[in-house]
């Protein structure tokens, strides 16, 4: 007699051996190299060489980087020809003491006195767990130049048209950035280029506070060597300064009036005339580069002159003065 299974345990079976299937090839164990870095940027700042890159956050096997890598970064100098093992034994370690992660960034600052008036290759390699990595980041190459000396006693003054800069260095430099903010702003802005201890502001809106400060800087190869950045300095400028005195007066005799013309202001913040005459006011507020005085006898000598008050109410030395007779 044979023996016949019920349907049920029949099924059962069948999925019972579906999941004791064999296994498949075991998988080899992830390396877990940290991915390499590419954005690797380092410039001259003062007395040190400041370097920063994003810390990568996955493997290359697109793992995420759960135990913090081994950063090692190196500097030394180059000849004209990089040969990478040369160099990697000529480098330097940078301590890991002086290197800093902190928000996703990796930042160190390297003492540069060592490396005056060479050329040096950086790089930075992060290592595994068990030591394995991806290779050098990209190099960056830095001219190292004699410290750029911090600009000192950096002072704004109200001036005709905004505000002057002027400052101090010991040893003067190619050039000086300045850079400003308005008290309610929080990023500082990039302003322009001085070639020289002063500059003047053009730009500002008088009654607005101010915040200024500079820094030294000098081109050396495709990079630029900078100085430590100088105190800032506040100011709230105040327009103080009268505008020129005007030229070109005419005073010329008609039927009934005397017709005076002269040329307009250059001033950006004019706002408008006064005419004078024999000293005394006779007309406010003009707006036009003419007035006709209808308020004129015959045969009657006076004397005129003009001013240009701008819009703070600073009013110009008068005009040369013009006399004029009606016939």
């Amino acid at each position: 007699m044979r023996f016949r299974l019920p349907s049920f345990a029949v099924v059962f079976a069948s999925a019972f051996l579906a999941g004791c299937g064999y296994p498949g090839e075991p998988l080899p164990p992830a390396l877990n190299r940290p991915a390499r870095v590419t954005d690797l940027a380092a410039l001259e700042r003062g007395s040190k060489i400041y370097v920063s890159f994003a810390m990568p956050v996955k493997t290359t096997e697109d793992l995420p980087i759960r135990t913090p890598p081994d950063i090692e970064m190196m500097v030394g100098p180059i000849g004209d020809r990089f040969v990478e093992a040369e160099w990697f034994q000529g480098a330097d370690r940078v301590p890991v003491a002086a290197i800093k992660v902190e928000n996703g960034r990796v930042e160190a600052q390297i003492p540069a006195e060592k490396y005056y008036g060479k050329t040096v290759a950086i790089g930075v390699r992060l290592h595994g767990p068990k030591g394995r990595d991806m290779g050098w980041s990209n190099l960056e190459v830095v001219n190292v130049l004699s410290a750029l000396p911090k600009p000192e006693g950096l002072v704004a003054k109200d001036a005709p048209g905004g505000v002057t800069l002027e400052w101090k260095v010991v040893r003067p430099a190619p050039e000086y950035r300045v850079f400003r903010r308005q008290k309610s702003e929080k990023e500082w802005g990039f302003l322009s280029v001085s070639e020289k201890t002063s500059y003047t502001d053009t730009t500002v809106d008088y009654g607005r506070d101010y915040e200024y400060f500079v820094q030294a800087g000098e081109k050396t190869g495709e990079k630029y060597a900078e100085s430590e950045l100088s105190e800032s300095v506040a100011i709230k400028p105040v327009d103080r300064f009268a505008p020129a005195a005007l030229v070109g007066l005419a005073a010329i005799p008609g039927t009934r009036s005397i017709e005076l013309v002269w040329d307009r202001s250059p001033e950006a913040d004019w706002a408008f005339y006064r005419v004078y005459r024999d000293n005394a006011l006779l007309a406010d507020t003009v707006q036009a580069a003419s007035f006709g005085d209808k308020d004129v006898l015959p045969g009657a000598k006076h004397t005129y002159q003009i001013t240009s008050v701008d819009s703070a109410g600073n009013e110009s030395p008068r005009s040369a003065a013009v006399d004029s007779v009606l016939p």
